[in-house]
């Protein structure tokens, strides 16, 4: 076999060689951006700069922990732990000692392209409609007890059969003189958002029915009265 042959022969092999290259390079690049945006994708960061009308939320959340800042609506709030995403930013009270947006909001497939398409049509209010537990847990199926005791946040409060234990629940607060988590109505049945609020002050909904009584609030806590004027104003103007 001459020289010309030989060199005739290896070209070929060469322009393989060179093909493998480039897809291996092209997949490791494709798997660098994936593993970015998977990491990028449970910062806030995320949510405010690909949707502008999170923004206000990720500032929400963002708040410094314990002073006199902001709920999402623009009111004052004395407290910023009255708000539960700014209390669970950074926190020994949960199994995570961070949580972050996607914890509370999981990004279930088809909920991210029910709001894609909400967003594209401009079919969205601002401010956004509040949404309880039940609400949130909607897409995945899920209770809303889960929504707060789960392996990721308040592991617990869950009994043996994984759900929800109300004498777990009852007992994480009965040192203080009013255990807001004692079952005192047999018929009432609360979700935990009644009272813990995420992106504004948490409300005392006993305050609802008991007004007369010296409730002491936690601080930055509101009353049912206050609760309800909040969303009046921020939604009635």
């Amino acid at each position: 076999m001459n020289e010309e042959n030989m060199t005739n022969e290896t070209q070929p092999a060469k322009k393989r060689s060179k093909k493998l290259i480039i897809l291996g390079v092209i997949v490791v690049v494709l798997v660098a951006v994936g593993v970015g945006m998977m990491v990028w994708h449970e910062q806030p960061s995320f949510c405010s700069t690909l949707c502008h009308i999170e923004n206000t939320y990720v500032q929400n959340f963002s708040q410094e922990q314990g002073v006199q800042g902001t709920d999402k609506y623009g009111n004052t709030v004395s407290d910023t732990n009255a708000m539960m995403a700014v209390l669970h930013n950074h926190t020994q009270a949960t199994a995570k000692s961070q949580i972050v947006c996607v914890d509370c909001h999981k990004p279930n497939v088809a909920e991210l392209a029910h709001d894609g398409v909400s967003f594209v049509s401009g079919n969205y209010t601002i401010p956004r409609d509040e949404r309880s537990a039940q609400a949130l847990q909607k897409w995945d199926g899920k209770t809303q007890e889960s929504f707060c005791a789960n392996q990721n946040c308040h592991v617990y409060l869950l009994g043996d059969n994984g759900e929800v234990s109300y004498d777990k629940l009852e007992a994480s607060t009965q040192s203080r003189s009013f255990n807001p988590h004692q079952q005192y109505h047999e018929n009432l049945s609360l979700e935990c958002t009644d009272c813990h609020k995420g992106h504004r002050a948490s409300t005392v909904v006993c305050t609802g029915c008991h007004e007369h009584e010296n409730v002491d609030l936690p601080s930055g806590w509101v009353t049912y009265s206050e609760s309800k004027q909040i969303l009046e104003q921020a939604f009635n103007g």
